[in-house]
Parts: C-alpha cells; structure tokens; sequence
C-alpha cells in the first residue's frame, strides 16, 4: 500500500515549482536520515533541495512534520499533468515538475480509489485476496468492484433463472453486468483503436495465449469471477441458432465498451466468431467484407464489398480474419464476441476442465471442422446473421423483417427482398445455398466427418 500523507501536506506541496524559496528547520534528526538532512536542507529552493538529495517523498514528510515551508516565490494551482503525455513532452519537465506531477497523479487515483473503497464496504483485505493469482495479474480498486459488483449481480441473476426452471437470460440481464463490470485500460489493441485514442475498453474472459510463454491458459478474471462467465455462455447458450448449435463452440469472450472498432483483421483468431452488441445506441452497425482474400492491404478496400449488419438486433456468424470494423455511434453501446483461440487445440487439460467448469465450451475438432468449413470464401456464404429478441431461446434460422438490419443491394433474384443478409429459411438443412453456391452444398453430417481446415490468417 502506498505511503500516506495528511491532505494538507499534499494540497501545500503540490503548489510548489522549482522556483518555489522554502526554508528548513535546523536538523535533528538521526542516523542516516540526519547526513541526508543535512545536506538537502542547505537548499534553498525546492529544485536545489532535489539537486542535493531530498526526494519527493521527503518533502512530504518534512512539511508535515513542520521540519519545511515555503517563505515565497513562484507557486501554481497543481503540478503538469504528466498522465498520458507523450514521452517528447515529459522529457522537457524539469525535474521538480516531472517530480511533483507522478506524485500528484498518484495522490488523486489514491483519494478516488479509497473512496470507492470504503463507499462499496470493500477492505484492502478484501483486494489482496481477489489479487492472489498464478498470473500475477492486478486489478485497481475501482476496476476490482465494479467486477466483484458484476460478479455478485451475476450470481444473483443465474440463481433466479435456475429457480424459474432454467429459463434463458435476457439481453437486458447481460447489459446490466455488463455496466457493472470494472474495465482496464487496455493499451494493447493497436490494431482496433480509433485514431488518437491511447487505450480502449476491452477485456477478455476464458482463455488467452500468453505471448511471453507461448501458453494458452484462462484469464484472470474468469478464475476470479465465474458467475459472470457463466452468465455470458448461458446468454449464448439459450439462443444459440439451430443451424450451429451441435457445433458451434469458442475458446474466448471479447468483452467491449464504447468505441468503434477500426477496419482490422483479427491477430489470433481460429475464424468463425459470433457477435452481438447490447445497449442504447444509435448507429454502431458492423460493417464486414465477407468476401476478403486476408491479403488485400486493409487501405486498399472496397466499400461497394462490405455489408453492413445491425448487431444490436441480429446475432451475426462471420469470420474474424476477414475485414470489419464498427461505425461511429452515440450512446452507450458494449459488444461480446465468441471465437477461438488459433491454438484452440493446444489448451493444457487442467485449463480445458476449468473453462468448461465456467461454462466455456471450448471446440472439439469435428465442431470446428464443421464451423470452418461453414463459412464460405466469399460473398453471402461468408456469413449468417439471425435476428434477436431479447429473452429468445434457441433460434431457427429465419428471415428478418425489413428493421432487423440495414438492407444491401442484392445481386441473386432469388432472394426475398426482406431477408438480413445471411438469413436462411427455416426450412433449409444445408451448409449453403446450391443455387449461389454449387460446389459447397455438403450437408451437415458429412461435413462432421471432414478433415479439419486450418485457418491462417494473413495479418
């Protein structure tokens, strides 16, 4: 835990500059602190102070103790901001200033994550605990109970469901989790990042590939709170569509918040992945090149290609290898995406029992044989898309009505006018259409006993 010192101290000293004339009392300290005092308390600036030994930290304690004071020159409302500033900016601080400002940055997270703490009856006791983990994964005080409160809400939701005869989650039951969840700035998602953002609202539950050990195992948060996975798979799970329901199954859960997705291709992604996004919104609508080769530079897309699909009224199968991205919205909008690890079949066996303990079912090879060969190269073969209602069960593939999904211009007459692109008729027990598509018309069961096809992704 960190050091502490009186409000008063804080709200004096960060006013001071490196300018700031201060002046010591004499030195009666001892031991090693007194040769320290001794030579710092010459100073008679704060920055000739820094230059003489005294760190940050003392100036703090020598204040508070009435050991220092300021007797004039140059003071100011609060240190630079040195969060998030580049590192060509904070090379040009002097010393004091870089100094004062990471502790000052340090000083508010302290006061609003204590605050937080004791507002929600959490101890420091009760943090270390849910921070014990293999991975050494931390989370901050505020992000820590907004997920122990999704946690906790979770639990509260499966056990009424389970005591109404198991019946399905509802959009609106995920959505509420969802707001409660605790979110980390996530830095590392480059490739979906809207221009000059630093960070992005995205975590991950189930399994991830460590890149630093080359390992797939389950994410921290999955370990630390399950109900809230076991939520989120329960929600798929009542409405999986008919037509994937024996064989769709994913490794992970992208958990997403406010912001739109830039064009990219997934990095570590086995395919076929379903998405669906929740809250009140307007625009947000995915936009998805079914037919891209993944060697195509991504600035050299065509938009005539793309289709454009409301996730916020349809459940969509696409391939995350392929181009998408999200369109700019208002409001408050989250995403999930179900999809497979590329190493979706080298997952340790006590990490396999663990995630399906929470609910994850992760894919045998015949499934993702099947989920693969699903999702054809191009055009409409490369996607479906099922139109949701909000405490639905499992879907039969079916056709939307004309406000389920902005409509595209269609280049086969024999599609009904009204259908979301990529809906089938319930009546239909082929993998695709074998007027569009000829070549792949393999039924189910065959497709079960298939070779498997490895996906490569190009990026």
């Amino acid at each position: 835990m960190p050091n502490t010192y009186c409000d008063r101290a804080y709200e004096e000293v960060m006013t001071w500059t490196e300018e700031t004339t201060i002046a010591y009392a004499p030195n009666k300290k001892s031991g090693k602190s007194f040769e320290r005092y001794g030579k710092y308390m010459k100073g008679r600036t704060v920055g000739e102070a820094l230059d003489l030994g005294s760190l940050g930290l003392d100036l703090l304690f020598d204040f508070e103790k009435g050991l220092l004071w300021s007797t004039g020159g140059p003071k100011r409302a609060k240190p630079p901001d040195v969060q998030g500033m580049a590192k060509e900016e904070l090379k040009k601080l002097c010393k004091t200033d870089l100094m004062l400002g990471k502790m000052y940055a340090k000083w508010k997270m302290w006061k609003t994550t204590f605050q937080a703490l004791e507002e929600n009856g959490m101890t420091r006791h009760d943090l270390k605990e849910l921070n014990q983990d293999v991975e050494g994964g931390t989370d901050s005080i505020v992000v820590a109970i907004g997920r122990r409160k999704a946690q906790q809400q979770a639990a509260q939701i499966l056990e009424a469901a389970k005591a109404e005869g198991d019946r399905p989650i509802t959009d609106e039951e995920v959505l509420g989790c969802l707001q409660l969840w605790g979110f980390k700035e996530n830095m590392n998602r480059g490739n979906v990042m809207p221009e000059g953002s630093t960070f992005v609202n995205s975590d991950t539950v189930g399994l991830i590939k460590m890149s630093t050990c080359e390992r797939t195992l389950l994410t921290v948060g999955t370990k630390r709170y399950p109900e809230f996975t076991l939520l989120i798979t329960k929600w798929l799970r009542d409405r999986m569509p008919e037509e994937i329901k024996h064989n769709f199954g994913y490794t992970s859960i992208n958990i997403n918040k406010n912001y739109a997705g830039r064009l990219h291709r997934d990095g570590n992604n086995a395919g076929p992945s379903l998405i669906k996004a929740f809250g009140e919104f307007c625009g947000g609508d995915l936009n998805y090149w079914p037919s891209d080769d993944k060697k195509l530079p991504l600035e050299d897309f065509d938009e005539s290609n793309k289709v454009t699909i409301n996730i916020q009224n349809n459940l969509l199968l696409f391939d995350g290898n392929r181009g998408h991205c999200v369109n700019s919205f208002q409001g408050e909008r989250y995403s999930l995406v179900f999809f497979s690890l590329r190493t979706w079949n080298k997952v340790p066996e006590e990490d396999l029992e663990e995630a399906r303990r929470c609910g994850v079912p992760v894919p045998t090879v015949p499934q993702m044989t099947v989920m693969q060969q699903l999702l054809g190269p191009s055009g409409e073969a490369g996607y479906r898309a099922w139109p949701q209602d909000s405490s639905s069960m499992a879907l039969k593939p079916t056709r939307a009505d004309d406000t389920s999904t902005p409509q595209r211009k269609r280049s086969c007459p024999e599609d009904s006018v009204g259908a979301a692109p990529g809906a089938y008729n319930t009546n239909e027990t082929k993998a695709f259409s074998a007027a569009k598509n000829p070549r792949r018309e393999i039924p189910f069961a065959d497709l079960a006993g298939a070779k498997v096809v490895i996906v490569d992704d190009e990026d």
